[in-house]
């Protein structure tokens, strides 16, 4: 699914929370409006563009009309629209003038804006591996056990560990489900892994052949 593309706004509708409460009806009559209007028999100045504009439309239009595909591009819409205004506040913070009485180091703000950075790519990593679960056709009630999700960190400084690496390691503990490479901070490089099964989560954590390497559960606050 491209994040890229808000499909609500492709077919001229509001996006984020107001675009989630849209209905059906709203989305099937704000596509055959838009088809009308894009319709390479409208455009025969320049089809091939038009047949291109058209195609992308009835992509949206797809993605919409598909309750498991809305729900999870809302999500991703909900996290990049944090991210957004996270970086906003962290902008109007640098602007504000500090007191003379005050002091804020410099080092712990730069600390704090990294770990929101970090728990927001976090969350957008659990919508990537629930999106892995629906291109597999995998039943709607069937969700990510954060219990076998595994986030692992390691020093930019050591070894640089890669999906390929991360998964031959982890295979002495069990099947592994999905090794995705997560956000990265000036230090440190982090990566999330899925095992089949939260015994074979819980042997990987418990550990100590993987130097280098900080393993830990999952947890999304």
């Amino acid at each position: 699914m491209d994040i890229e593309v808000d499909h609500y706004n492709a077919l001229d509708l509001p996006s984020g929370k107001e675009g989630a409460k849209l209905s059906e009806i709203d989305i099937s009559k704000a596509y055959r409006k838009k088809a009308l209007e894009l319709h390479p028999d409208k455009r025969l100045h320049d089809p091939i563009n038009a047949h291109l504009n058209f195609q992308k439309l009835k992509a949206s239009y797809d993605i919409l009309k598909d309750h498991k595909k809305r729900k999870l591009f809302d999500e991703m819409i909900q996290l990049q629209q944090q991210q957004q205004q996270q970086q906003q506040d962290s902008k109007r913070r640098k602007r504000m003038p500090v007191p003379e009485h005050i002091f804020v180091p410099d080092i712990n703000l730069a600390r704090l804006e990294e770990e929101e950075r970090t728990a927001i790519k976090l969350l957008g990593e659990i919508a990537r591996i629930r999106e892995i679960l629906l291109s597999k056709k995998v039943s709607s009630d069937m969700c990510v056990d954060k219990e076998k999700v595994l986030k692992v960190s390691w020093s930019k400084s050591s070894e640089d560990y890669t999906c390929q690496k991360l998964r031959e390691l982890f295979s002495n503990f069990g099947k592994v489900e999905h090794v995705i490479m997560s956000s990265s901070s000036k230090k440190k490089r982090y990566a999330l892994v899925e095992m089949l099964s939260i015994d074979d989560a819980a042997k990987a954590v418990s550990s100590c052949v993987l130097p280098g390497l900080l393993i830990v559960p999952l947890e999304v606050r």
